[in-house]
């Protein structure tokens, strides 16, 4: 499950490579999730240029905007988080992390771009052996708000993605927030 060299991954770089992962599938899937260009070796090289240091961050965060803006009209803004709309401790986590990951993701994520199959073959070891059977395209609920802070939780979202990603059909799983109880 999400390790590397036997050790687990922490939650703000899982986080980091699950949004990289998916935005570069979004953008290259035919028809594309968003309209972005970012996450391919052309944009990279765009953006190599003005930000030579934070050339990963830069994209991410560019292809992110256009990926959260996607989720926010398939399932909502209000009461509702998603991978590119976390809690703000998870986001300030994944804001503090300095290197904003590691070198050796990134080199062998880079070689990946534009080719689906083995992007998708980098996503599988983030589903931490989730299996979704799901078939609608569209949002799909996978928890609540509490849940998303577990590498589990976003495992079973990884899940999600790689399946939609294989079946052509763009879907957004999301956490909703929790229903307080009223006249306890």
């Amino acid at each position: 499950m999400s390790k590397d060299n036997g050790t687990r991954i922490p939650q703000p770089l899982f986080a980091i490579r699950l949004r990289a992962l998916v935005l570069a599938l979004g953008e290259s899937s035919n028809p594309a999730w968003w309209k972005t260009e970012f996450m391919n070796e052309t944009g990279l090289r765009f953006l190599e240029r003005l930000y030579p240091r934070t050339l990963v961050r830069a994209a991410v965060h560019a292809a992110g905007r256009a990926a959260c803006e996607a989720h926010d009209r398939a399932v909502g803004r209000v009461g509702v988080c998603h991978l590119f709309r976390l809690p703000e401790a998870l986001e300030a986590e994944i804001h503090a992390v300095s290197s904003f990951g590691d070198e050796d993701f990134f080199s062998s994520f880079r070689t990946c771009l534009g080719r689906q199959k083995n992007l998708l073959e980098m996503l599988t070891p983030l589903c931490s052996g989730e299996k979704s059977t799901s078939t609608a395209a569209g949002p799909k609920r996978i928890g609540t708000e509490s849940d998303v802070t577990t590498i589990e939780a976003l495992g079973e979202a990884a899940a999600v993605y790689r399946n939609a990603f294989k079946q052509g059909k763009p879907t957004f799983p999301y956490f909703a927030a929790e229903q307080n109880k009223i006249g306890g």
